[in-house]
Order: structure tokens, then C-alpha cells, then sequence
């Protein structure tokens, strides 16, 4: 940590962008409530792009990046649409801050630096390290880490599952992206370094008990051992009996003894249908008039127009997607997610860690309102990124972790 302090460089404080948002979120936790880390990360990622972007960035001559200043400014234009919803403009300002501000990590991985991995491998680390806090924070149920919960969370969250310092369903995303995060450094350094990071990860997202992040997990598990012993052979074959092995000996001699916990899961994992079902009611909304053509404007249905709304969507981003910015706007949000993976799958062997953040990432919005996280969606948009500016990947541990 004191070498990542000391390596700290002003062009590239976004790096340490969830860093930043560690301090800030244990400072709100023991000291100072009334802080808010929205309007935190807003200052961090105006600070990034005044520091590391400039116009030559945005007018980059490539398709997707054509397609990202597409949706930034037509997300920005539906300010008008949003007008007519009789719902206070603070609302749309918020919600363009938490979603459409950080699309700009889009820009910030460098053609210079294509080979870095720096802001993955600070983002896990910093993610290690929030997770063993939150655990330990949650295991003895204190009632500081309770009222920190109400205020993250809303009043009547319980702590039955696990929820990190991010709250629920970030804590469930984070641990998939940082579960392909250590799995690159696995893959990167031949099964050398990272491992631990991943049991970690895997670990917290079962905790969750989310079923769109458990879904995930497991399209992640997949692609990776695909990598990893098929498409490429990074690993040796010897790494896969070992997995089962450790797996057997998880299962026979800790898991056997917590039935209710495998109960649970199972029963979390058999109701990933259901979870479609209980939420469907509300995405039909997205359809009810002739607004879904062009929206009903940024924000108009989401989180913060509770109590301001009629009609909420509230658990599911690309229905809340059709209902805000229509289906022209989210044409074109579907077509940058197209782009960036036909892009990146034609190199899969340097860019599998960029798919998979981004299609995890995607498939969680499936039952939630991920794109609306603002700790959330910066790395998806980096992603995205990496693979416009066709970045290519090289050995990596944690013992690099501050490589240029």
C-alpha cells in the first residue's frame, strides 16, 4: 500500500480511483456519516478527466468511440425528453452523474500503455482488502457497521447476507469482476501468483446469494477454465485435478457440516427463473405508451424517482434502459456492447479478462440496475476501452504491481 502511495503520479490518479473510494467509504464508516460518496466519485472522475483526457481523446477516428460519444450525449440530450416527466431536474443530474460520468474511463486506457495492468491489479488488491474489512465487520454484527449498512443500503436492510462496504449487489458484482481479475493474474503467471485472491472473490460472491452475480460466477468459471486448459493451455492439466481435489476436500470436510448453508444455495440457485418473474411485472412500464421510441428521459424510472414516479424499474438496467433513453438510445448502447466483444473475441487470448468483465457485468443488468453504480461501472467502461484501443496482455503478478 505505501508503495502504491509512493509510485502515485497526478496523470494517473484514476488507477487509484477504488482506492479512493476505500478511504472514502471507511471514512463514512467511522468518522464522518454525513459524507456522500456519490458526490465524492463525481469530484474523482472530473479531477481524472481533467488531468488525462483532452479533445484528441474524444474525437479518437474509431467506430466505437464514435458509438460512446453517441450515448454520452444522447443520454445528455434527453434532458429535454426528461422535462415533461414533472420530475425535479436534481433527479437527471444525479442520475447522468452516477451512470454517464464514469462512461469517460472509457478514454483513459493509454495506446502508450496497452500492456499495463496496473489499474486492474490495484482494483483487486483494493478489493482483497475491502472484502477481509467488510467480512470481519459483518461477522461481529456491530452496530456501527449496521447503521452504515441502513444509510448504504436503505432503512430495513438486514445483514443475513454478506454485503462487503459496497452493499449488496455491488458487493456480488465485485466479487465476479475481482473472481476474473485474479484469474487473469492466475492465467498471467502460469498459476504462480493470485490464487488466494481468487478463492477470496469466489467465496464473497456465494456470500451474496445474488442470483444474477451467482450466474455470472459461473459463466466466468467457465471461460476462464476454457482458457486456461483448452483454447490456450496456460495452465497445466495437473492445476485441474488439484481444483477438484480442493474441491472435494472443501466440500466433504467444511460445507458437509453447514446444511442450511447448501440448502440455501441450492435453493438461491434454483430460483434464478423465478427472480425473472418477480421483476417482469415492472419491465413491461418500459412499454405502456409510444415514449419507448425515444424515452422518457435519463433517470425518469429509476432508484432516485422514488416517490417522485408512477412507474419505477427498479431491478433491471436495460428495461429501465428502453423506458429513460428509448430504443434508439439504447440501440446504441447495445451496439458498443457488440463492438467492443466482436473486437476483442477476434484476440480473445490477449483481451478474455476485458470479455469477461464486460459480459458478467451486462448479464448482472439483466435483474438489476448495475449501469447505475457509480463504483461500479468505471471498470466495465475501462473494458470497453482496453479493447477499442486493442490492448495486448503480458505476464503479470502481484509482486509487478506497480508496473508501468
Amino acid at each position: 500500500m505505501i508503495n502504491m502511495l509512493k509510485s502515485f503520479k497526478k496523470d494517473r490518479i484514476y488507477e487509484y480511483y477504488y482506492l479512493i473510494i476505500l478511504f472514502v467509504i471507511l471514512a463514512q464508516l467511522f468518522f464522518i456519516p454525513s459524507i456522500r460518496l456519490g458526490v465524492v466519485t463525481s469530484v474523482i472522475i472530473l479531477l481524472v478527466l481533467y488531468n488525462k483526457i483532452n479533445r484528441h481523446d474524444l474525437l479518437r477516428n474509431t467506430f466505437i468511440n464514435k458509438l460512446v460519444l453517441a450515448y454520452i450525449f444522447y443520454n445528455s440530450f434527453s434532458i429535454v425528453l426528461y422535462i415533461f416527466s414533472e420530475i425535479p431536474l436534481s433527479v437527471f443530474f444525479a442520475e447522468w452523474s452516477n451512470s454517464i460520468l464514469p462512461i469517460f474511463f472509457f478514454y483513459l486506457p493509454s495506446k502508450g500503455k496497452t500492456e499495463s495492468f496496473r489499474f486492474y491489479n490495484i482494483t483487486l488488491l483494493v478489493l482483497i482488502i475491502s472484502f477481509i474489512i467488510g467480512f470481519y465487520l459483518w461477522l461481529n454484527e456491530s452496530e456501527l457497521y449496521f447503521n452504515f449498512m441502513q444509510t448504504t443500503e436503505g432503512a430495513g436492510t438486514d445483514l443475513y447476507f454478506f454485503q462487503s462496504l459496497y452493499g449488496i449487489t455491488a458487493t456480488g458484482a465485485f466479487g465476479v469482476i475481482g473472481f476474473l481479475l485474479s484469474s487473469g493474474m492466475v492465467l498471467r503467471s502460469n498459476g504462480r501468483s493470485g490464487k488466494i485472491a481468487m478463492l477470496i472473490c469466489l467465496f464473497v460472491t456465494i456470500l451474496t446469494f445474488r442470483r444474477a452475480s451467482l450466474v455470472a460466477l459461473f459463466i466466468a468459471i467457465i471461460l476462464i477454465h476454457y482458457i486456461a486448459y483448452i483454447k490456450f493451455n496456460f495452465l497445466n492439466k495437473w492445476y485441474f485435478i488439484i481444483e477438484i481435489i480442493f474441491g472435494f476436500l472443501i466440500y466433504k470436510y467444511y460445507l458437509s457440516k453447514y446444511d442450511v448453508f447448501l440448502e440455501n444455495f441450492v435453493q438461491r440457485t434454483s430460483e434464478i427463473s423465478q427472480g425473472i418473474s418477480e421483476r417482469s411485472f415492472t419491465w413491461l412500464f418500459a412499454f405502456q405508451d409510444l415514449s419507448f421510441i425515444l424515452g422518457k428521459g435519463l433517470g425518469s424510472v429509476g432508484h432516485k424517482a422514488i416517490g417522485l414516479s408512477t412507474k419505477l424499474i427498479s431491478d433491471g438496467n436495460f428495461f429501465k434502459m428502453i423506458a429513460e433513453i428509448g430504443i434508439f438510445g439504447s440501440f446504441i448502447f447495445f451496439m458498443i456492447l457488440i463492438s467492443s466483444l466482436y473486437k476483442g473475441f477476434k484476440e480473445i487470448k490477449n483481451n478474455y479478462l476485458d470479455i469477461g468483465i464486460i459480459f458478467c457485468v451486462s448479464l448482472i443488468g439483466i435483474g438489476s440496475n448495475i449501469f447505475t453504480y457509480q463504483s461500479v461501472v468505471p471498470i466495465f467502461w475501462y473494458a470497453i476501452g482496453r479493447l477499442s484501443n486493442n490492448n495486448k496482455g503480458i505476464p503479470s503478478n502481484m509482486n509487478v504491481i506497480l508496473q508501468n
